[in-house]
């Protein structure tokens, strides 16, 4: 279990806290109010409601949030769009499918939900806030009601079931928040798992599903009373691939393979013992079982039965050790699309064995999902292939032995939409889905039934005939077009010029971080390294060092993985688009008229002892963590330890060299390895060239005396000396 750590509310609470510079309170005392200021209402909280009229009524009965919310107004169905690319959040009018207006805002959003009397909430991944805005008009821009601050990069939203209580997942800062809808109150903080992404509440609001976009995990946290998480849990996605021969022939099959004689019945087995055993019908022997590894855990989608699907990719790294399989080695798809489901309970997470995929033509990078309701629908958005995936959410059901091998036999129909398709929200009422295409920046309607209507069969499942109804937004700002090329080319999955197997860019590299997997190479098993910040600075490149520049390291990460090229004028726009992302910011760095919206506790919360004695553990949390990054920052440059003699600079890069740390096994080519880089290193886990080392503090401790020195250290020196790495 985790236990509860104060980060986003400790910034919450302390921006709420007199300052040193902030004025004295004047010594006289205050005039006698007025009878006019006695008679007149309250001001509302900041982050409250202002109006008195009709407000949005959401329409997701989840009460999950996306890049696309629906609600209802005036007998109108309006979908609110977070457009990270434009900083904005368009209003559309569904009915008469026009956009009718466009909302600034203060940051990139990545999510956005209505909540219960009608305010808009987005999460804005690049400063670490929440924007509430309230519409005024529906043909105008809405209002900013108040800036919260949240763990940095706050992406997945959630209210529970009663809508009081809005739930936060924050992938960057690692870490589930509750707030009181009413207010913006926070509740209470739980650190998670690296990389969490969306969020739904259960059915009956006693828990929250939060799923991970690697490291092949879901948590399961309880919420406590008010909403607060208390404590989590951490399912594993991680799956089985079953290969058999299909070429030998029935009669040799049935003397090498002679069917088992009977058994009696044996009881229900386990969700485990059941991936083990299971083989699909047909009596087809297994050649081989390939464990796989879960990621790319974007999206979650709860059905009326309270089960939770998740859409993930399942992957083949290979086996630890050197020339085959993995990244390149083996000619076999090492990415192969999936859906996981977990009870409403909580209890488990089903990942049926498989026994088949669709290969390049498979959903490699899941990232959105929404299920409609009346006939259960599982609806899944694919990024690098442009279209989106109706399932039969019945097809699966948790508890029950697997009646499929692969998610092709769940497949309803396809349908194309625009290029990036990162967002998805279903109006159950009309049948219909809207379906937010950020690269594209626009919006496609596509039904949300199990018949499609018309179709015309094209390999490997049905399309709706015809165009779909397709909404431009407009857009005040957008990438340049170099960068944009680059984008599309680093989600194209299913393309060739990649890889073999049609991996994209962002199998291994979601959002140009990591995927916290070790791969079989050529050299032996080596960790994905983090590309985002880490390109320029930072050569030689490969583990190896021997690439003096990305454009030599970049021919052969392509060679290796089987893929037929880019042009040049393509590698470029690549590396421009990675060379333009940026770590995610802090909500620390506000502007004054933001300053003067960001939230503070109502009056009740900032008054008496307890709210007095958590502002002051909050302060002196802050201030103990600024100590231990100090200590640290001593520790690490000192001669004793050694650290800086090899991670140089400012920025703690590299000193472009090999150094032999002893580090190598019998299954590494070479005993030399490169400096890496430390820029954002606590987000990277795990560690050393091979991932032998889950945690930072694993590594401190694993490498005295050949990779600097920590023996001498006390446990809280080494503490010290993590916390110093975290914050880099």
């Amino acid at each position: 279990m985790r236990a509860a750590a104060p980060t986003a509310v400790a910034l919450l609470l302390l921006a709420c806290s007199p300052g040193p510079r902030d004025p004295a309170p004047a010594p006289h005392a205050a005039p006698a109010p007025s009878a006019a200021a006695l008679a007149a209402p309250p001001p509302a909280p900041p982050c409250a409601r202002h109006g008195t009229g009709p407000a949005p009524a959401p329409l997701d009965p989840t009460h999950a949030g996306s890049g696309v919310a629906l609600a209802g107004l005036g007998g109108r169905t309006l979908a609110f769009i977070a457009d990270e690319d434009d900083a904005a959040l368009h209003t559309v009018d569904l009915d008469a499918r026009s956009a009718i207006a466009r909302t600034p805002l203060a940051g990139r959003p990545a999510q956005v939900i209505v909540l219960g009397d009608g305010r808009v909430v987005a999460s804005l991944r690049d400063r670490g806030l929440l924007e509430v805005l309230e519409p005024v008009d529906a043909a105008a821009p809405l209002a900013r009601r108040c800036l919260v601050p949240v763990a940095s990069e706050p992406v997945g939203l959630a209210m529970t079931p009663d809508r009081a209580t809005l739930l936060v997942a924050s992938r960057w800062g690692h870490a589930l928040t509750s707030f009181a809808t009413v207010d913006l109150r926070p509740l209470g903080e739980l650190p998670l798992a690296r990389d969490p992404s969306a969020v739904v509440a259960s059915a009956d609001g006693q828990r929250a599903f939060v799923s991970h976009a690697v490291g092949g995990r879901i948590s399961v946290v309880a919420l406590g009373e008010g909403g607060a998480p208390t404590e989590a849990r951490e399912l594993s996605t991680d799956g089985v691939e079953w290969r058999f021969r299909p070429l030998l022939s029935k009669k040799f099959m049935s003397s090498a393979f002679p069917p088992d004689p009977p058994r009696p019945p044996a009881p229900a087995p386990s969700a485990s013992a059941r991936r083990a055993a299971f083989a699909p019908s047909g009596g087809a022997p297994v050649v081989s079982r390939v464990e796989r590894r879960g990621s790319q855990g974007f999206a979650l989608a709860r059905a009326p039965s309270g089960a939770v699907f998740a859409p993930i990719a399942l992957v083949d790294p290979g086996p630890e050790t050197r020339g085959s399989g993995g990244y390149g080695g083996a000619r076999a798809q090492t990415v192969i699309e999936h859906i996981a489901v977990v009870d409403a309970k909580g209890g488990r997470a089903d990942v049926p064995p498989v026994s088949s995929s669709l290969g390049t033509l498979g959903c490699q990078l899941p990232r959105a999902a929404a299920i409609e309701p009346g006939e259960e629908v599982l609806l899944v958005t694919c990024l690098g292939r442009d279209e989106v995936i109706a399932y039969d959410a019945r097809a699966q059901i948790p508890g029950q032995p697997p009646q499929v091998g692969s998610v092709r036999d769940r497949e309803l129909f396809r349908a194309r939409v625009g290029a990036g398709p990162t967002a998805i929200a279903v109006d159950s009422a009309r049948r219909r889905a809207v379906v937010f295409s950020r690269f594209d920046g626009e919006l496609t309607i596509l039904p949300a039934a199990r018949d499609p209507g018309p179709t015309e069969y094209r390999a490997p499942s049905k399309e709706p005939a015809g165009e779909l109804p397709v909404i431009v937004l407009p857009r005040a700002s957008r990438l340049d077009e170099l960068r944009a090329e680059g984008q599309r080319l680093f989600h194209a999955a299913g393309d060739r010029r990649t890889a073999f197997d049609g991996r994209a860019c962002a199998s291994c590299h979601p959002d140009g971080r990591d995927d916290a997997l070790t791969w079989s190479t050529p050299e032996g098993p080596r960790q994905t390294p983090m590309l985002m910040g880490r390109l320029d600075g930072t050569a030689p490149y490969g583990w190896e060092g021997d690439k003096k520049d990305l454009e030599g390291h970049f021919a052969r990460t392509l060679s290796r993985l089987g893929g037929s090229g880019l042009r040049p004028d393509e590698r470029d726009a690549l590396f421009a688009y990675l060379r333009g992302m940026a770590p995610p910011g802090e909500a620390t760095a506000l502007a004054a008229e933001e300053r003067a919206v960001t939230v503070t506790p109502p009056p009740a919360a900032r008054g008496g002892a307890a709210a007095s004695a958590a502002r002051g553990a909050a302060a002196a949390s802050a201030a103990a963590r600024a100590d231990l990054v100090a200590r640290g920052d001593a520790l690490f440059h000192s001669s004793k330890a050694g650290c800086s003699n090899c991670h140089l600079g400012d920025e703690l890069t590299t000193d472009g060299a090999r150094h032999d740390v002893r580090s190598a096994t019998r299954f590494d080519a070479a005993r030399a390895f490169e400096t890496p880089s430390l820029r954002f290193v606590g987000r990277s886990a795990p560690y050393y060239h091979d991932g032998r080392y889950p945690t930072l503090l694993a590594l401190v401790e694993g490498v005295d005396g050949t990779m600097g020195h920590t023996a001498h250290l006390s446990a809280d020196d080494r503490r010290a000396l993590v916390t110093y790495l975290e914050s880099l």
